[in-house]
């Protein structure tokens, strides 16, 4: 069996993560990868490519020139006839783009379209991805992080599947511009401390975060607040922290590579998103062993069950975000919660991932069989 894996990402994004340690636990099971990476024209090369470099994951690189660039459809096509895969499959609105181009010219591969989430920060970014759920509907199977995703695409029927992401094990070193913005948070801000991390964008909920930090500040309670994280809503939220006069209890770290010393670090993981799939930054952080409190979006509620292994709250309202972080600072961790928090990270397991993969490959091959026949 062969799986080409097309992507449009140049930075080692949670979606990026899971793809190379997919990658590698198929080439461990015995099934060839490649994957083909999208790269904007005139850039520097991506930190993306050089992550599958360390990851030893067979890939290759194709120039995108820009939206309209009609080429990068030829030059997949090229060499994915070069490689000759059993399945394609896609991530990305730009990667569902090019596969769709190549079904209408007929490409004789089956084709997988994976539904990652979506972003709201600007209108371009709304369009493009109410283009990526259209054309997905041409995909032979269309994967989804959770059933509230798998909702959003019910005209496709049964050819839609759940598949979660996986628990990933990290490296264990943490970079050096982690280590000295921690480090500067462990000494210049209240304890114990509450983090967010992501992307800065809408859909991430890091105002409503604000505002229950506001509310926590005027009831009194001690804490302190880190949020990891760069993207186009930073000013605004910075500006929204300035206004809520919380300069002397949050920070805003910036970006993370290896979030390792920001885990150790937090005494209580907050996820306070209007929308999600299944967020690598939940299950990070239970594998961390950290006390979470989220909003009950996308896949969180399936993950967590009605175990202690964190608590969820309405999205978007700051009052039941503050009631909850409250509650699990004044109250703290149990032997319960820990022991949810160990269960989760088991049955998120990659191998059990790989096992979901093998299943729908051996099950599309499968069902084409007799027309190729």
């Amino acid at each position: 069996m062969r799986i080409a894996a097309l992507v449009a990402t140049e930075a080692v994004s949670g979606p990026g993560r899971q793809l190379t340690a997919l990658a590698g636990a198929l080439q461990d099971a015995g099934v060839a990868c490649l994957i083909v990476a999208l790269h904007r024209s005139g850039r520097p090369p991506s930190a993306f490519a050089r992550h599958l470099a360390e990851a030893g994951i067979d890939h290759c690189i194709v120039e995108d020139r820009g939206p309209l660039d009609w080429r990068v459809a030829a030059e997949v096509g090229a060499v994915l006839r070069r490689w000759q895969p059993s399945v394609v499959q896609t991530h990305s609105y730009k990667a569902t783009a090019v596969a769709y181009t190549l079904r209408v010219l007929r490409s004789p591969w089956p084709w997988i379209g994976f539904y990652h989430g979506s972003t709201h920060e600007n209108l371009k970014a709304r369009f493009y991805h109410w283009v990526d759920r259209l054309l997905l509907r041409a995909a032979d199977q269309v994967v989804v992080m959770s059933r509230e995703q798998a909702r959003a695409f019910r005209r496709s029927g049964s050819r839609v599947r759940v598949i979660d992401n996986a628990v990933l094990r990290r490296s264990g070193t943490a970079d050096a511009s982690a280590r000295d913005s921690l480090g500067s948070c462990e000494s210049e801000l209240p304890h114990p401390l509450i983090g967010v991390v992501g992307r800065l964008s809408p859909e991430k909920g890091v105002d409503v975060f604000l505002d229950a930090c506001a509310l926590l500040a005027r009831k009194g309670i001690a804490f302190g607040g880190v949020i990891a994280g760069d993207g186009p809503e930073r000013g605004r939220l910075e500006a929204r922290c300035r206004r809520l006069e919380l300069e002397s209890c949050v920070r805003f770290v910036g970006h993370v590579s290896n979030v390792e010393a920001l885990y150790t670090n937090l005494d209580l993981l907050v996820l306070p998103s209007r929308s999600e799939g299944l967020p690598n930054t939940l299950l990070e952080a239970l594998q961390a062993d950290v006390p979470v409190v989220a909003a009950a979006v996308g896949a969180v509620p399936d993950v967590v069950g009605s175990s202690p292994a964190a608590r969820l709250v309405p999205p978007g309202s700051p009052a039941a975000l503050a009631e909850a972080i409250g509650s699990a600072l004044t109250h703290g961790d149990s032997p319960d919660a820990a022991a949810a928090r160990a269960a989760v990270v088991k049955r998120f397991s990659l191998e059990r991932r790989v096992e979901a993969h093998l299943r729908l490959y051996h099950d599309l091959l499968d069902e084409r069989s007799p027309r190729a026949n």
